[in-house]
């Protein structure tokens, strides 16, 4: 029988067109990921960041080199280390360094207030600033305390114990390294010298952005120098020869030579950092070891001092007197007395009068009497007429013109001529011994007069004596000895 002819049931268009759009998607799939192989970008490995260098700012003794260096602030400190001198081996320490004291960020609830000026801020403060100097560098440093114990930087001082140290009236004393820190950047020379004077005042509290400092060293190996600025920055890290953490950026100058000078907060006048470092490849941005980092190192170091091996005395020339020194002497005296008057506050003179002399207790009585009077003092002129320098003291002969304002009264202008007795006392700091105050204003009225009656009169009036205002009756009959009106002394600006 034959089989019936079968027939294949033909598939529908519809599952046929599913198959092939499924085939086109995955092809479309397969050649778009071969393509995103051929062309994607290849993964950037993560770039390691070098720890920015430094530069110690100790200077050579050697006259630096006074190229000057353009940068612009970065916003991540970079830079390359280069080290002015080859630093010798330090001694083996016997001390260990005292650990790191923690300390708590405070609340700054204190509104800044306008500072004072930078240059009654500086007169103020040099008397306790040195320069200290190896065979090798020059560096700052600043009294700690009143055991004669200056601070400085390790690499000032570094493989040496014993070194120069100058004040600011230009003295030389012998100091002995009593500590130094192997890792921190941070060093202690003691003083026998000049134990018992009172030191610069340390603020122990973190300092924030934005707080006014004053910067002061001896840059270039220009002693009295200081710079301003405010701290731009703080928490810096940098890991050279020494570890420096916590640091204070401030774009108050720092030059090769400031290093170990204090960092001053221009509002408390108290020291916040110790000047240290600067980057090679930024100079204009300085960076400071705060104080409190490093307090309880300094202050093992003071209860437990290293003793010199072998101690040797550098050649110190004697105390002696010098006409510039002796200038910017009075001159940041004359600042302060200006401020103290201003203030009623006598203590900005305490630093440059005698505390056993005749002048302190009358400029004391003088300053106090002017409470409640609202007194306005302003320097019109000032002008040094005469330094006459003795064995013992220097006399230094000045012309100042203040004008004096008062509340509902017209202004007055006093003229006077001012000499003052200058000593070196046991610390090697200038001091004020006595001085004498001649009244000028009455002297010239009574000239001018006499000149416009007198006009066809041949003879010359006669000059009234001058008045003595103050001063010990001994200084003054020195004074009237003293030959200072036909030497033609430049004015000082």
């Amino acid at each position: 029988m034959k089989e019936p002819k079968r027939y294949n049931e033909p598939t529908p268009r519809k599952a046929s067109s599913i198959k092939t759009v499924i085939l086109l998607l995955a092809i479309a799939l397969v050649a778009g990921f071969v393509l995103w192989l051929q062309f994607a970008p290849k993964p950037v490995e993560e770039s390691k960041e070098e720890p920015p260098k430094v530069e110690e700012t100790t200077e050579e003794v050697k006259p630096p080199d006074d190229t000057e260096v353009e940068a612009e602030t970065p916003e991540k400190p970079e830079g390359k280390v280069t080290y002015e001198t080859p630093k010798p081996t330090p001694p083996e320490k016997v001390q260990p360094d005292a650990e790191k004291p923690d300390v708590t960020e405070p609340v700054v609830v204190e509104e800044r207030v306008e500072e004072r000026d930078q240059e009654a801020i500086l007169a103020s403060l040099l008397p306790n600033v040195y320069t200290v100097y190896t065979d090798s560098q020059q560096g700052s440093g600043f009294l700690y305390n009143d055991k004669g114990d200056i601070v400085t930087n390790a690499h000032v001082v570094e493989g040496y114990e014993t070194v120069t140290v100058v004040n600011n009236t230009g003295q030389e004393f012998v100091g002995n390294v009593i500590g130094i820190s192997d890792n921190i950047d941070v060093a202690l020379i003691r003083v026998d010298e000049i134990a018992g004077k009172q030191p610069l005042e340390m603020d122990l509290m973190k300092s924030t952005v934005g707080t006014s400092v004053i910067a002061i060293g001896s840059p270039n190996n220009k002693a009295n120098t200081a710079t301003t600025g405010n701290v731009t920055a703080t928490g810096r890290d940098f890991n050279e020869k020494f570890v420096y953490t916590d640091l204070y950026e401030t774009d108050a100058g720092i030059a090769p030579g400031s290093s170990g000078g204090p960092l001053i907060d221009a509002l408390t006048e108290k020291v916040i950092g110790i000047n240290s470092i600067i980057l090679t490849d930024n100079p204009a941005i300085g960076y400071s070891i705060p104080v409190y980092s490093v307090y309880q190192m300094l202050k093992s170091w003071e209860a437990n001092p290293l003793t010199p091996k072998e101690p040797v005395k550098p050649n110190l020339e004697d105390a002696y007197f010098d006409e510039e020194l002796l200038t910017l002497f009075i001159e940041g005296y004359m600042t302060l007395y200006t401020y103290a008057q201003n203030e009623v506050n006598f203590s900005y003179l305490e630093g440059y009068l005698q505390a056993d002399s005749q002048i302190y207790a009358s400029e004391r009585e003088a300053i106090n009497s002017l409470k409640d009077k609202n007194y306005i003092f302003t320097v019109e002129k000032f002008q040094i007429d005469d330094i006459t320098i003795e064995e013992s003291r220097s006399l230094v002969t000045t012309t100042i013109e203040t004008k004096v304002t008062q509340k509902d009264k017209e202004p007055s202008i006093k003229k006077e001529q001012v000499v003052y007795e200058v000593i070196i006392d046991e610390y090697g700091d200038y001091m004020i011994q006595a001085v004498t105050k001649t009244n000028l204003t009455d002297t010239e009225d009574t000239q001018t007069e006499a000149d416009s009656t007198d006009e066809t009169t041949e003879e010359p009036a006669v000059e009234k004596e001058p008045v003595v205002e103050e001063g010990p009756v001994e200084q003054q009959q020195k004074n009237t000895e003293v030959e200072s009106t036909e030497q033609e002394v430049p004015s000082v600006e």
